[in-house]
């Protein structure tokens, strides 16, 4: 067998060995649910709820049906219904595009809902750094939609900084000028509706529409999704690819992924469709807590080594890996203590139960999906290390925050986190629990050592410079035919 049809079968083997994890995953969920159905029936509580459910279902009938018309005051967005497109949507052919004068960012959507997730992050850090830095080579202006009209984000980027406003006038109205560049930096689920007016204007006046891409997991890893979330981003994707001049991503592996998916599938996009990507930052706005919580302090307090986990539980993120690694270690007499921080997300119920009922839940097992920005810096302060087992991500925030802290990073080997991680993080077969021990057993020992000095350093202010690096100087990876 030539090295050519080895790597190819290695390659399939490895999407086969993660299709039986993914399968593995929602089946100990199903299997959850299902106990907790039949709990639920030969309890009392059980008989009291079964004439409790002709009333849920005809009341969850009745909030399906209902949704808020588009003349509505405050012109709320959707977000259960997913955008559709016609398959011989027209490409509408550009007018003469003119050098970039002025950078637009909508933050609507982080404006109305933000929901403390990664992709809040991103805008937040980015708008933050971008109203620090008076050095940019384009002006730059946070903007957001309401009731059809383009208003300042002054009153938003303020509040970034702990300031507040109540003057009316905070937010005046942004006429769009020739040569801007507007860059839907929030997430733009519904934006294409909600903005069209706006976007035409730009192109109008010589413009073009730029949209950011977090990752293609719905795309590529469907299994790992809720439910509504697949048909809704595979919507806005492809509604995007024609809408848009140009889809800046958040790392250089997602901007190649989508330039070599839209390819492979042979997705209509606009002609000379460009994509680039700038980095995430490492530096945490907030300084560590002085006085954490005293739940948070004792998770790792002590002698003991304390590892972190940090993401939102959901089917991707590993959780079910690590836990079956820091068993491992605990049989094997280890004193670590394994300390995860996120909300529940989806999918997320047996492992949830898995948590909260294991034997060593608060002595050396620890979930906190409520820790605040302070606390979160405290806890990289005093942990050994952290622990990342994903088998998709679209960058790895975790990593280089770590890092930044000097601890250590332990992580799944897979292409975004060799570009985030580099040489200076720990690596570990992808979805496997014994290689994550052996790893963390490694590094316990002195076996294995990473770098934080290493990996990625970059900081919100370099993202935020790389992006207007990209969009002025056209400093674009990769343009589509």
């Amino acid at each position: 067998m030539n090295d050519a049809s080895s790597q190819k079968q290695d390659v399939e083997q490895e999407r086969i060995r993660l299709l039986e994890f993914q399968l593995d995953y929602l089946r100990a969920e199903m299997l959850h649910l299902t106990h907790e159905r039949y709990r639920l029936v030969y309890s009392v509580s059980g008989h009291i709820y079964q004439f409790l459910r002709p009333i849920e279902a005809r009341l969850a009938d009745m909030l399906a049906a209902w949704r808020p018309r588009k003349d509505d005051a405050e012109r709320l967005v959707d977000v259960s219904t997913p955008v559709s497109i016609s398959d011989d949507l027209p490409i509408v052919a550009a007018q003469a595009v003119l050098p970039a004068r002025r950078l637009l960012i909508d933050v609507t959507g982080t404006v109305k809902r933000d929901a403390g997730t990664g992709i809040q992050r991103v805008v937040k850090e980015i708008v933050r750094a971008f109203s620090l830095d008076d050095a940019c080579s384009l002006p730059v202006v946070a903007v957001r939609c309401e009731n059809g009209r383009l208003l300042a984000a002054n009153a938003f980027v303020a509040s970034l900084s702990g300031a507040s406003t109540t003057n009316p006038e905070a937010d005046p109205e942004i006429e769009i000028a020739p040569g801007d560049r507007f860059l839907m930096l929030s997430d733009s689920w519904n934006a294409f509706e909600l903005l069209a007016p706006i976007l035409a204007s730009v192109r109008a006046n010589g413009g073009e529409i730029i949209s950011c891409i977090f990752d293609l997991i719905p795309e590529l890893y469907p299994g790992a999704c809720h439910e509504v979330t697949v048909p809704r981003y595979r919507a806005w994707l492809r509604r995007g690819l024609i809408e848009c001049d140009a889809f800046i991503a958040i790392s250089q592996t997602v901007a190649e992924e989508l330039a070599d998916y839209v390819a492979q599938q042979k997705l209509p996009h606009r002609p000379g469709l460009k994509i680039g990507w700038f980095p995430c930052g490492a530096d945490l706005s907030a300084p560590a807590s002085a006085a954490p919580r005293d739940k948070i302090r004792a998770s790792v307090s002590g002698a003991a080594p304390a590892f972190l986990m940090v993401g939102t539980i959901e089917p991707r993120k590993g959780h079910r890996v690590a836990l079956a690694a820091f068993e491992r270690l605990w049989r094997e007499g280890a004193s670590a203590r394994f300390v995860i921080v996120g909300r529940r997300g989806w999918y997320e119920e047996a492992v949830v139960a898995a948590i909260t009922s294991h034997p060593e839940f608060g002595r050396r097992l620890f979930w906190f999906d409520d820790v605040e920005d302070g606390e979160l810096t405290y806890l990289y302060q005093n942990v050994t290390a952290l622990v990342l087992p994903s088998y998709a991500e679209g960058f790895g925030l975790p990593i280089v925050e770590a890092a930044r802290h000097g601890r250590q990073v332990i992580c799944s080997d897979i292409p975004v986190f060799r570009e985030v991680g580099r040489d200076g993080a720990v690596y570990f077969r992808v979805n496997d629990p014994d290689a994550l021990a052996a790893a963390i057993q490694d590094v316990l020992s002195g076996r294995r050592a990473g770098d934080p000095a290493r990996t990625l350093q970059a900081s919100w202010r370099e993202g935020a410079q790389r992006i207007v690096a990209v969009i002025a100087q056209e400093d674009w990876l990769r343009r589509l035919a």
